[in-house]
């Protein structure tokens, strides 16, 4: 187990990889960032697409409700951001890939990075409620991609946020 996981690091290697989104969720059949999250999902809500707003409510294309739902504001800011967060905190996240296959974190920007909506009557607490809000808040999760070998790491999903789960 120990072997493996020092294995997984090495491969991994000191030098933070560089993240295209376009390519990550083409590539991963699990990675979603730009399907879910991206900057050219509709944010207000329409009966007959899927939308921002319309996932708080489970509207067409959503399997289930959310109380919360942001889209990035761009494709440069998304790839800036997801970058610098790579970048800065590649230790971290390639310890956490070679003992446990995963990383997830917040992190905030100095910078607007999204928008989107919370739901006001979150956790039974009224009727569901998109509000709009923008942020600064984002999430990521990092997986290591299925047998690769050498070990690689991928983006599951990064996305703005409202709130931390």
């Amino acid at each position: 187990m120990l072997s493996a996981a020092l294995r997984t690091y090495d491969q991994l290697g000191p030098e933070p990889p560089r993240i295209n989104l376009a390519q990550n969720d083409h590539d991963n059949s699990t990675a979603h960032t730009i399907a879910r999250h991206g900057p050219d999902v509709p944010l207000r809500r329409d009966p007959d697409v899927q939308t921002i707003e319309g996932r708080i409510y489970k509207d067409t294309g959503w399997r289930r409700p959310e109380n919360q739902s942001f889209r990035w504001d761009s494709p440069a800011v998304m790839t800036r951001e997801i970058n610098r967060y790579v970048r800065q905190n590649w230790e971290a996240i390639r310890s956490d890939l070679a003992l446990g296959g995963r990383h997830e974190d917040y992190f905030t920007s100095d910078n607007r990075v999204g928008e989107g909506f919370l739901n006001g009557g979150m956790y039974g607490t009224g009727p569901r409620q998109a509000h709009y809000m923008v942020t600064k808040l984002m999430l990521i999760r990092i997986e290591l991609v299925p047998n690769s070998d050498p070990a690689k790491a991928f983006v599951v999903s990064a996305f703005p946020a409202g709130i931390l789960r």
